[in-house]
């Protein structure tokens, strides 16, 4: 693995744990974290791909969203 998808991964873990915590002021449940920390963490890259009309990048690589989903899950027990 190269350091850019290395940091690649780091910054879509740290905006989904971003996500997470404004689902844990929020007081939701599990389903709500994974569900904010997915649309922090991988939301603005989706806008982008439309907007220059490419292919998502998280549908061809669903590393994004496993990734999304076990910081999601780490924050709510933590």
């Amino acid at each position: 693995m190269d350091p850019i998808s290395i940091l690649d991964y780091s910054g879509v873990a740290v905006f989904a744990a971003t996500g997470a915590l404004a689902a844990s002021r929020k007081e939701l449940d599990v389903v709500g974290f994974i569900f904010l920390a997915a649309i922090t963490g991988i939301g603005g890259g989706t806008l982008r791909d439309v907007i220059l009309n490419i292919p998502v990048f998280w549908i061809s690589n669903t590393v994004y969203v496993l990734i999304c989903t076990a910081v999601a899950v780490f924050v709510y027990f933590t």
